[in-house]
């Protein structure tokens, strides 16, 4: 049985790190570079119910876990919100989880598939790290493989931040990939508060490499190389989502490694990869753009989830202009 190695996601999010430092800012007065299109290689995308599971590797708090699940449940809800055209206008709503996750339900319907709908089916707890705090790519696909996720499902594997994963922080702060094709997809996140924070943290620590000026004040959002505070008070775990959400982006519409991206199969940008950096209007190297800040905490977020939860989510290409869709 042939075996796909795609960890695409991991230059997925890699290149949106990695590139960050130079990389061209979505929208800029000066420079204006060509859009990232996004190519359909006619391969398989996941469609329809797509179960999701959770191993947490490592020491994980009630909270921690809380800001996870709410996420997952946050991306197809069950109900929607109903529209009402009376009245006089008020205030634009603040996007939602859910409306972030429809682009990625855009580019499913571009191949002709039904749209998916992400259902939280289990989470399970490896406090006592079972097979060590090094572990080897290998051994995060033989933890994914413990959660029996059938084909169309995706294993998330979460590792704490005392954990350590072949290639994390010098090449990548998460992965996708799948033990075969058709079989289930698996996706690894760490957290790197300890490790890279400014590597796998950004907008909510200090970037590596990045020159700052004199100014510097965490939960601010201005210019000048100005962090943002993290949304649920965790840098680690607020970190985490902004790549769980890239790797679930890429499973989903590459998940074998034939799905939608652009440039060289063997390191593919996809769609949550193509905008690095950006996360509000405005972004430039070194500053994430114009996003909404908490009226008491002062901290930074572009969507709300389930129980008002805030997240900072990165830009996806539009699957019909690509152009980089900034949630405002």
């Amino acid at each position: 049985m042939d075996k796909v190695t795609s960890y695409a996601g991991c230059s997925s999010l890699l290149l949106a790190l990695l590139l960050v430092g130079f990389a061209r800012p979505c929208q800029s007065s000066l420079y204006h570079p060509p859009q990232p299109v996004m190519v359909y290689h006619a391969g398989a995308v996941l469609d329809g119910a797509v179960p999701v599971s959770v191993l947490y590797y490592g020491a994980f708090s009630p909270h921690q876990k809380a800001i996870v699940a709410d996420f997952l449940l946050s991306l197809s809800p069950r109900g929607r919100q109903p529209h009402h055209g009376f009245g006089a206008p008020g205030p634009a709503p603040t996007p939602s989880v859910a409306r972030w996750w429809e682009t990625v339900d855009r580019y499913v319907r571009k191949a002709g598939r039904d749209p998916p709908r992400v259902l939280l089916a289990s989470q399970v707890h490896d406090e006592g790290c079972s097979l060590g705090k090094t572990l080897s790519r290998l051994q995060v696909e033989r933890l994914a493989a413990r959660l029996g996720v059938a084909p169309g499902g995706v294993a998330v594997v979460l590792t704490a931040a005392d954990v350590a994963v072949e290639g994390q922080c010098r090449s990548s702060c998460g992965a996708h990939g799948a033990s075969a094709p058709g079989g289930a997809a698996h996706v690894w996140v760490g957290n790197a508060a300890v490790q890279c924070p400014g590597r796998c943290a950004w907008p909510f620590h200090p970037e590596e490499g990045f020159v700052y000026g004199a100014r510097h004040a965490p939960g601010r959002g201005g210019r000048g190389g100005e962090t943002l505070g993290a949304p649920n008070g965790d840098v680690g775990v607020d970190g985490m989502l902004i790549n769980l959400a890239a790797m679930l982006a890429g499973a989903v519409t590459n998940p074998y490694g034939h799905g939608f991206f652009q440039g060289d199969p063997g390191a593919p940008v996809e769609v949550a990869a193509a905008c690095p950096g950006v996360y509000g209007r405005g972004a430039y190297p070194g500053y994430p753009g114009a996003v909404r800040l908490d009226t008491v905490t002062g901290a930074g977020y572009n969507v709300v989830g389930r129980n008002g939860r805030k997240y900072l989510l990165p830009a996806l290409v539009d699957p019909d202009n690509y152009s980089c869709i900034i949630m405002s």
